[in-house]
């Protein structure tokens, strides 16, 4: 997020809140999380959080035409899109959400992408970074994945730096403590996740 608010007045991080997939963080949960890193990580006033009310489709790229759709809506000028958006498993390339943009007539939308290439973790820079903004070697990089913090949060692993801000970390942690045995999903890693 920190990367659009260089090019627009400010950034509007707009979750999905109705249903997900069983392993999913409940959207009650990423609010917290988010409000955290917006409280203790971004200037003030260049960021607000908002919900949509609907369901997560994991359409990848026609969702994120949908995405577009509705930020442009709420007069969004520009949507971040990372890998694999709105995807599941490896039904979707990790940037097909990112072609579908190129396939649309001009002018079909106000609001435009911002494509994000691969993001990770770089050990020798000690920040994030992206496959353009780094020349380190893949041994120094930890590729941050939703699906590898979920299965790692829900095993009570230890979680690698650089996946999140430890504030962050603790109201996810504090989610996954309070599960009981039966409300527990079992996170498999695979195809793009599993890098």
């Amino acid at each position: 997020a920190k990367i659009a608010i260089e090019i627009c007045d400010g950034v509007m991080v707009h979750s999905l809140l109705g249903q997900l997939k069983p392993g999913d963080i409940p959207a009650e949960v990423r609010q917290e999380a988010i409000a955290v890193l917006i409280d203790k990580y971004f200037v003030k006033n260049t960021v607000v959080q908002s919900g949509y009310p609907l369901d997560m489709r994991y359409a990848g790229p026609r969702e994120a035409l949908l995405h577009a759709l509705f930020r442009q809506n709420y007069g969004c000028s520009h949507l971040i899109v990372g890998r694999d958006h709105a995807g599941v498993g490896d039904y979707y390339g990790p940037f097909d959400a990112h072609h579908i943009f190129d396939e649309i007539a001009n002018n079909a939308l106000i609001t435009q992408p911002l494509k994000i290439d691969w993001t990770f973790w770089c050990n020798k820079c000690g920040t994030m970074a992206s496959m353009r903004t780094c020349p380190h070697e893949a041994a120094d990089r930890v590729l941050v994945s939703g699906t590898k913090l979920r299965k790692a949060l829900s095993e009570g692993e230890e979680v690698q730096d650089g996946f999140s801000r430890p504030e962050v970390l603790e109201v996810l942690r504090r989610y996954y403590a309070s599960l009981q045995e039966h409300e527990k999903v079992k996170v498999e890693l695979s195809g793009h996740s599993a890098r």
